[in-house]
């Protein structure tokens, strides 16, 4: 299991459990307890020695950053006024996507210059402004304590992180750890609905409108990341372009997004978010067909592509979450929380996985750069943009329909 692997597989499992702790012990001071455990992770990191040391610190990082992705969205759905939460998910999502511009170039060049151990050095101070700047929040959130299900939370974190690693490389033995992961996702299912304080409420899934949300979640991610490295390797390895002239097209959708995302979390206050997520998956499902046939376009038509995928991510992120966070009571919100922030990460593992499943498919034992390898990139391209583009064309059908019901 690779670094980036164990970090996933953590990220993954921990969401839903770690909900259940963090509500019931507090938002605030679980927060704080997080940072300190990541403020650890990148020590070890840093100072790690061997292997397993690095692969033992990166699984906490994905355990920490589980669970900080779940308390972000308790802290401002509780804090804050129902006309405020679009807004401030709106920041949310600009700093997200601002992480993302700025983490591959400046790492990069961190690395280049100095070495990977500095990379995680520079989150140090990050962590501890953060820390600091949560220690001077006065409030404090808690759930009524019960008794947390030892045994669902156990058959889920094993479950959530086979799925998650046989996704992510998706051969015989990947798909063997799939099945598996699928019986146990059944065995789970019995035992929440006989567990008298479950680690999740199923009963939430009866909401149409929660589900569809959820997916919409998932679909925007599943689209998004994906589209990033098949432009990549269809711009490097088919049109020959420069690694520098690459970065800078693929900068062209993250900017936009950083500039709608904090629009549309104000335009929630006057207009039905579902309409907001639904026009936004529209421009994703339009830039996922140009993107399909990116080989038959001039350049200008891929940088069109581009701004259209940013037009619709930024516009989609603060509205749906508002959407879903909001259509439970409160004493939901911990598992509303982490279903949405899991299906995020689920949408990322799905994608990649099934790209990587193409290419294994088309392209056996051959070198990306001999002419018949290229052709089946772009076959492999296609059929992956095709796929986004189905997967978005759902989510916007969906979203469209659950506002005329």
């Amino acid at each position: 299991m690779g670094k980036s692997d164990i970090y996933i597989c953590s990220l993954v499992a921990f969401c839903i459990p770690g909900a259940k702790v963090i509500s019931q012990y507090g938002v605030k001071k679980c927060t704080l307890y997080c940072f300190i455990l990541l403020f650890i992770s990148v020590l070890i990191s840093i100072f790690a020695v061997n292997p397993y040391l690095f692969l033992l610190s990166r699984g906490i990082q994905g355990l920490s950053c589980a669970l900080l992705s779940v308390s972000i969205y308790m802290l401002i759905v509780n804090d804050l006024e129902d006309d405020e939460v679009g807004p401030a998910l709106g920041i949310v999502g600009s700093s997200g996507y601002i992480g993302m511009l700025i983490a591959h170039s400046f790492m990069g060049f961190t690395m280049f210059f100095t070495s990977w151990r500095t990379a995680f050095l520079i989150f140090i101070p990050i962590i501890l402004i953060l820390f600091f700047i949560l220690r001077g929040v006065k409030k404090e959130w808690t759930t009524e304590k019960q008794k947390i299900d030892n045994l669902g939370s156990l058959i889920y974190v094993v479950t959530m992180g086979l799925l998650a690693y046989g996704i992510t490389i998706l051969d015989e033995w990947g798909i063997v750890l799939v099945i598996a992961s699928i019986f146990l996702l059944i065995l789970f299912v019995k035992v929440e609905k006989r567990a008298k304080h479950p680690i999740y409420n199923l009963k939430l899934l009866k909401d149409v409108r929660y589900v569809i949300g959820n997916y919409a979640a998932m679909a925007a991610y599943f689209t998004t990341t994906i589209a990033f490295n098949a432009i990549t390797f269809y711009l490097l390895y088919i049109e020959d372009y420069s690694e520098y002239f690459i970065g800078l097209i693929l900068l062209i959708a993250p900017i936009i997004m950083v500039g709608l995302s904090g629009f549309s979390g104000r335009l929630t206050k006057r207009v039905d978010p579902r309409i907001i997520s639904g026009v936004a998956m529209a421009f994703i499902f339009t830039s996922m067909i140009l993107y399909a046939f990116m080989d038959h376009f001039e350049l200008e038509y891929l940088i069109f592509a581009c701004i259209l995928q940013g037009i619709g991510a930024g516009l989609f992120s603060a509205p749906n979450n508002k959407y879903v966070l909001t259509l439970v009571d409160v004493k939901d919100l911990p598992d509303a929380s982490s279903l949405l922030s899991t299906n995020k990460e689920f949408g990322k593992i799905l994608s990649g996985g099934i790209y990587t499943l193409i290419f294994s498919i088309f392209i056996v034992g051959g070198q990306l750069g001999d002419s018949s390898v290229d052709y089946l990139l772009i076959l492999s391209t296609h059929i992956m943009m095709i796929i986004n583009a189905i997967v978005a064309f759902v989510a916007m059908a969906l979203l469209f329909y659950s506002y005329t019901k």
